[in-house]
């Protein structure tokens, strides 16, 4: 009897600790490899807060937070994944101010010269996207610093893109920064201004590319 109870005893606690290593193996590589794509994001917001050292708003936080807006973050397998994703989510909320923009100038309730300056940052937000189309284009063209089968783009033409579309948005900045009335557009603008400054700061590494 007390051999029947023993042997019961250890035959359950090899099934806790066969349990217990296969629920280990799972939580340590994770069948959908989350846990290793997470130390991506990680990383890759880490480079960018010290890349980003004159954008003192540009912290590892702000930039996690940032890419865990868009859910394909936890399936990116690179930096190369990520830029798309930051690249995509800076362009959504450029449409959405674009979009805010247009409402305004057609409800026909500015004054000229405050119809004027929405109309240049109208202009200013829709040429950003399409510079925003034309990066998105060129990253998924990548194949490296030296290019591919399809001679894809040098990696800092992906720097200077980017760089470039943010540089609209700036421009806005300063239109709307004594407006009368646009307080919260000039937020709005602000908030636009640091995603722009993030994802320069995620691409800086294609720029170091051409330095090695």
């Amino acid at each position: 009897m007390a051999i029947a109870r023993t042997t019961t005893i250890i035959f359950s606690a090899i099934i806790i600790m066969l349990f217990s290593s296969t629920t280990t193996a799972h939580t340590n590589n994770d069948i959908g490899g989350k846990p290793k794509r997470t130390h991506i994001i990680v990383e890759a917001c880490k480079n960018a807060s010290i890349k980003s050292s004159k954008y003192h708003h540009i912290t590892e936080e702000f930039c996690v937070s940032t890419l865990r807006q868009d859910k394909r973050s936890d399936e990116a397998k690179d930096l190369h994944d990520l830029a798309l994703v930051g690249v995509d989510i800076l362009k959504g909320h450029i449409i959405a101010a674009s979009g805010k923009v247009k409402e305004m100038l057609h409800s026909g309730k500015n004054e000229t010269s405050t119809a004027h300056r929405l109309s240049l940052r109208e202009l200013d937000y829709d040429a950003a996207v399409t510079s925003l189309n034309v990066c998105i284009a060129m990253l998924k063209d990548y194949h490296g610093p030296k290019g591919g089968e399809k001679d894809g783009p040098p990696s800092f033409y992906l720097l200077d893109c980017v760089g470039e579309a943010s540089g609209l948005v700036s421009y806005c900045e300063h239109e709307l920064v004594d407006m009368p009335g646009q307080e919260a557009l000039y937020k709005e603008n602000i908030e636009l201004g640091k995603l722009g400054d993030l994802n320069v700061a995620l691409m800086a590494p294609y720029w170091d590319l051409t330095q090695n």
